[in-house]
């Protein structure tokens, strides 16, 4: 089960992104900067050299989310202690900036948001035709887009979808 972004359903996998400008950077998908757990802003560039970037879009107030979000973090905690090039950036539908860090606070979200506001959250959904969450599109350091399927991955496989998601880009 999803949730959509006005009521819960399945999803539907006949919609395909939306074309946008050409992406040649991560800064070119979430802007110049992002925020950290502590609502410190942290340059996106210094995630740039990183081989593989989950984008998690999701919502504090989505049951679905708070289901997966567990997996994720497990996932998140296993590939960064065994060193592997990953980041997770969450693209939340809150509505500010202290509800965002809240949010990640109490779900000990230690990864990057995309700071609300300034519309690069409903830009990335309608990018990647974000309709249910929680969604997980994989992308790699250039912002190419690996997979659309990153939750369904996870939830299959865990941490071993990173091998493939590397795999798909050249990467060892």
């Amino acid at each position: 089960m999803c949730c959509m972004l006005v009521s819960c359903g399945d999803s539907d996998d006949s919609v395909s992104p939306t074309p946008l400008p050409t992406v040649t950077s991560l800064s070119d998908l979430f802007g110049q900067v992002l925020l950290d757990a502590n609502g410190d802003t942290v340059q996106t560039a210094t995630i740039e050299d990183k081989s593989v970037v989950a984008i998690y879009f999701e919502g504090y107030w989505c049951t679905a989310c708070a289901a997966f979000t567990p997996l994720l973090l497990s996932v998140y905690e296993e590939l960064t202690l065994d060193g592997k090039s990953f980041e997770v950036v969450l693209v939340s539908f809150a509505v500010d900036r202290a509800e965002l860090l809240g949010h990640m606070d109490a779900m000990d979200m230690l990864w990057l948001a995309v700071p609300p506001g300034g519309g690069i959250v409903d830009a990335l959904a309608q990018r990647y035709a974000v309709q249910f969450i929680p969604t997980l599109v994989v992308v790699d350091g250039d912002g190419n887009t690996i997979t659309l399927s990153g939750r369904d991955d996870l939830a299959v496989k865990g941490a071993q979808a990173y091998d493939d998601w590397l795999a798909s880009v050249g990467g060892n």
